[in-house]
């Protein structure tokens, strides 16, 4: 008896984990069709007016740092809350099948988060206009 629940739940292990690599696959490497972005910070006279982004260099930038920062779609939420002075990346995204969905960073100051630290800095360039094309 003791074998055959502990098949089971070895079974059950398995199964679960299957689920999970299917469903969610280690790293997003699909492609991005445009990008809309707003940033908000406590700063007066700070822009936070809404942009999109349909350049194809400027959505393989982002394509790749999603891609190696472990982005998902359907992660909408990134570094959960905002700080006093810290700097939040909205980002409306458009997949090739036509499927949309939303990120959202938050940037405080003594951050690791290098997929918030990587948003911000591309959409900061978009915002102001010194994005070069590349991270």
């Amino acid at each position: 008896m003791v074998f055959w629940t502990g098949g089971i739940v070895v079974v059950a292990a398995f199964a679960i984990a299957a689920i999970i690599v299917v469903s969610r696959p280690w790293a997003w490497s699909g492609t991005l069709k445009a990008a809309e972005y707003s940033q908000s910070q406590a700063v007066p006279g700070f822009d936070d007016t809404t942009h999109d982004v349909t350049d194809r260099a400027d959505l393989t930038v982002l394509q790749r740092v999603l891609h190696d920062d472990g982005w998902h779609p359907g992660d909408t939420e990134h570094a959960a809350s905002g700080c006093a002075g810290g700097i939040a990346t909205h980002l409306r995204l458009t997949l090739t099948d036509g499927t949309k969905t939303k990120l959202t960073t938050y940037l405080c100051g003594g951050d690791n988060d290098a997929l918030a630290k990587d948003i911000t800095q591309i959409v900061s360039a978009w915002r102001t206009g010194t994005f070069i094309g590349s991270k």
